[in-house]
């Protein structure tokens, strides 16, 4: 539409990226350029939604073979049998954070290529339904592959679990710890791990479940307390810094000033004392020449 070509061939953390088509859509949608092209040709609306996207967290326990086999798995279920179009970009950084992004196009496709919005796929209730197939589909693959781990996609609080939730890392927090940093969401995390120690002791006392619930939340929002107690405290430190620096930089602006002055006051003093002294000469001076001039007459 513009003639414009992206070119993200220079993205690093990018494994792969593939397209998946249902049986009836056009052969050729699936290059991902000529699919998302004909998905903005044919919106008329400045504001229109092009897409829908879905991130998907991949077990680090699996290669990357088998998370491609349970991303697609998971499309072809879910996504492709209903009608869409998805196109998967598969990353894996330095964070550790194996995860894929899903596109997934929002109108009835045929052989002709895009017809009418589906309204359906907005439903609400469907981002639930979908969030649990994906718990389903990943523990069904890791039993498969013989790992242990398992994964939910229900909170904490709603498995009945008192324990507080830690915060995401990210990769720039994450790549600071793994060099012995600390950072602020670390600092959050390392909190979060003492209170749950310490409410593991107490739960070993016989709490109740619903004792337990009870704690959960309130650690829940002792931990929201806490975070934003800590996003006050580095906003002010970092203000602190800033009029520190400034008072410094204005008190080194007035020190430099005084020192200019207090040279130029020393320099006219000097040059006082000097014209006083030449002044001084010339005058003892003068009765010395009157007598040499006199005496030159009285030989003449």
């Amino acid at each position: 539409r513009t003639g414009i070509t992206h070119d993200y061939s220079r993205k690093m953390d990018v494994i792969e990226s593939l397209t998946l088509l249902p049986e009836n859509a056009p052969k050729e949608f699936k290059d991902s350029a000529t699919l998302w092209n004909a998905v903005e040709a044919i919106e008329k609306r400045k504001d229109a939604q092009l897409f829908r996207e879905i991130e998907v967290s991949l077990p680090r326990e699996q290669t990357h073979q088998q998370n491609k086999e349970l991303v697609l798995a998971y499309c072809d279920s879910h996504f492709v049998s209903e009608g869409m179009c998805a196109t998967v970009a598969f990353h894996s950084s330095k964070s550790e954070n194996p995860h894929a992004h899903i596109m997934l196009t929002t109108r009835e496709v045929s052989e002709e290529g895009f017809g009418k919005k589906n309204r359906q796929w907005n439903e609400r209730g469907l981002v639930e339904q979908w969030r649990k197939c994906w718990a389903e589909h990943v523990n069904e693959h890791l039993e498969k592959n013989h790992i242990d781990e398992r994964v939910d996609h229900r909170s904490l609080v709603e498995q009945g679990i008192s324990r507080e939730a830690t915060v995401h890392l990210g990769p720039v927090a994450h790549e600071m710890e793994k060099r012995g940093m600390h950072s602020e969401r670390g600092d959050i995390n390392r909190d979060i791990e003492m209170r749950n120690s310490h409410q593991n002791l107490e739960s070993s006392k016989g709490l109740s479940a619903v004792d337990e619930m009870d704690q959960a939340r309130e650690g829940f929002k002792v931990h929201k307390e806490a975070e934003q107690e800590l996003i006050s405290i580095q906003k002010a430190k970092k203000s602190k810094e800033y009029i520190h620096s400034m008072n410094i930089s204005l008190a080194k602006s007035i020190e430099e000033k005084a020192l200019r002055e207090l040279k130029i006051e020393q320099e006219r003093r000097e040059e006082k004392e000097v014209q006083q002294a030449k002044e001084k000469v010339s005058k003892e001076q003068a009765p010395q020449e009157q007598e040499r001039e006199i005496f030159k007459g009285m030989q003449r």
